[in-house]
């Protein structure tokens, strides 16, 4: 069964008017029209607190506190198992294409399913008015597979498209049910399989999906005494979850790592972000910062042609994109195998400024992003390096606007000659841009020292965090500045003199090679303006 154009296309119009700030009545307004539409999928009708619905092995399902609080004021109960309709689809190396599906009331059949026991087993699901079908969860099926080291690996997809609709309110509630009931699928698996343990059982959910993992974590423990290995929240949903407690979110008692990729946390309210900021994992990366993502704002036009021409899911990636970005930069670090490496640090903010840039020293800790995460953080903290294992890590990097998104880190010290003959010329101002050499022509791509024109003065130093394609061990810099004049400023005059920085030298360091270089202009000549300027170690 495919998502209804019109149900997806509402969806993205309530987005948009949320993005725009538009008339919260006006977004009332669509939602009550979705309600309605919706009626022959759910009843509709408000639950009442002191009620508790049981559904069997699957438990009871209380909504009273703290279901319902003043940060969750309307709740509903799950929809029945017969309703929410959860499918299990199971690929295998010999089954990518035509899955296999876990038949709930057959145990024994998973043993001829293929599913290796000794084998990695990730369960993958998505979220609000989506299915198990989507086209990012078929890369990332295949990216996995192909990717695994051992050949031994099974995707296992939550497809509860059934359950996923609107109103929002009873999707939220519904996803409590099919945690429980993925529970006992897994449970199902360590019976049958005869597994020793769930330390290679690693659940991934986009969006309201993460929650949904989180509460599988939950009732494995509750009802099995089972831990899983890990989780990793993608972009997990922030409406009527951020700052809740952590019984109805996804936390990091949930699995033994739980990991949070953060790709769309503006503020839901005034700005219409969809994921959360709150740190809850173990570990949390904040790729960019944790919004506004690299390549989302580029025209319509580009989605739609990325999808095949085709209007609503060019239209749905373009409102949605920052959304979305978290599992495609998942996917792409298990494809491209390129550094993917973040740093912990008190803020973005001090990220940028190249407070935080020192690997596992002062609490700045790297981390590798994707698969690699979690054995990353085990090193640490069997190192010794990570003490304290209770306090929120948020890990930052910058990606790139496409694939592949994996950026190498560099902090660049540029420091102005006080020499006789730059404290003669004077400072200048604009914009410096540098592009790194490696070995094999590799190139780094231009990297800009900073968005606004700077103005470079004599004996002063100055530093930037770029991040570029990786070229391993820099051999060489081309170092460029575009020069600016204000009619309006005299220090920008150039009338005798063409405009010149006097580059003494440039430390580069490098975040992922944890190694830094020096490089020098030959013979201490200066950068001249809108020209590529060559800087070499061997000229220092």
């Amino acid at each position: 069964m495919e998502i209804s154009n019109s149900t997806g296309f509402l969806l993205q119009t309530i987005l948009f008017l949320a993005n725009h700030q538009y008339n919260n009545s006006l977004i009332n307004l669509i939602q009550n029209r979705t309600l309605s539409a919706e009626s022959n999928a759910t009843t509709g009708e408000l639950s009442v607190p002191e009620d508790v619905r049981c559904y069997g092995v699957y438990g009871c399902f209380p909504i009273t506190y703290p279901w319902i609080d003043e940060k969750r004021p309307v709740a509903y109960h799950p929809q029945s198992p017969t309703q929410v309709d959860v499918r299990y689809p199971v690929f295998v190396k010999s089954h990518t294409f035509h899955p296999n599906y876990i038949e709930l009331n057959e145990p024994a059949k998973v043993r001829r399913l293929g599913i290796h026991p000794k084998g990695r087993i990730y369960f993958i699901t998505h979220g609000y008015i989506e299915s198990g079908d989507r086209p990012w969860i078929q890369q990332m099926v295949h990216a996995l597979l192909d990717n695994d080291p051992d050949q031994t690996a099974t995707c296992i997809v939550i497809d509860w498209r059934k359950a996923s609709n609107p109103p929002y309110t009873q999707t939220c509630a519904n996803i409590r049910l099919i945690g429980a009931i993925t529970a006992h699928v897994i449970y199902m698996l360590y019976v049958e399989l005869g597994m020793r343990d769930l330390d290679r059982v690693h659940l991934l959910g986009h969006s309201l999906g993460s929650h949904l993992c989180g509460y599988t974590g939950y009732y494995l423990q509750k009802d099995f005494g089972l831990q899983l290995g890990r989780i990793t929240g993608l972009d997990p949903a922030e409406p009527l979850f951020s700052d809740t407690d952590p019984l109805v979110r996804l936390d990091r008692s949930d699995a033994k790592f739980v990991d949070i990729v953060h790709s769309d946390a503006s503020e839901w309210v005034s700005k219409g972000g969809l994921g959360m900021y709150q740190p809850i994992g173990h570990v949390d990366f904040y790729p960019n910062g944790g919004y506004n993502q690299p390549g989302c704002n580029d025209p319509m036009t580009k989605f739609i042609r990325k999808h095949d021409e085709s209007f609503f899911w060019g239209f749905q990636e373009f409102f949605g994109c920052n959304h979305l970005r978290c599992h495609q930069f998942f996917t792409d670090s298990v494809v491209h195998r390129c550094p993917f490496v973040g740093i912990g640090c008190e803020s973005y903010a001090k990220f940028r400024q190249g407070e935080c840039f020192e690997c596992d020293r002062d609490g700045h800790y790297c981390i590798e992003f994707g698969l690699g995460a979690r054995d990353s953080y085990t090193r640490l903290v069997e190192n010794g390096i990570i003490v304290n294992q209770q306090a929120p890590l948020s890990v930052y990097m910058i990606t790139g606007e496409e694939p592949p998104y994996c950026r190498s880190h560099y902090r660049v010290m540029l420091r102005v000659s006080d020499a006789d003959e730059s404290l003669i010329h004077g400072g200048e101002i604009g914009k410096m841009s540098l592009e790194l050499h490696g070995q094999a022509n590799r190139r780094s791509g231009r990297m800009d020292f900073s968005q606004d024109p700077v103005y470079f003065e004599p004996g002063q130093n100055y530093s930037a965090i770029m991040a570029g394609a990786d070229v391993g061990v820099p051999l060489k810099a081309m170092l460029s500045w575009g020069y600016r004049t204000n009619p309006l400023n005299p220090l920008t005059w150039r009338l005798l003199a063409s405009p010149r920085v006097y580059v003494q030298e440039m430390v580069i360091q490098l975040l992922e090679a944890r190694t830094s270089v020096r490089f020098c202009p030959l013979n201490q000549l200066p950068v001249l303006a809108d020209a590529d300027n060559e800087l070499r170690s061997d000229y220092c």
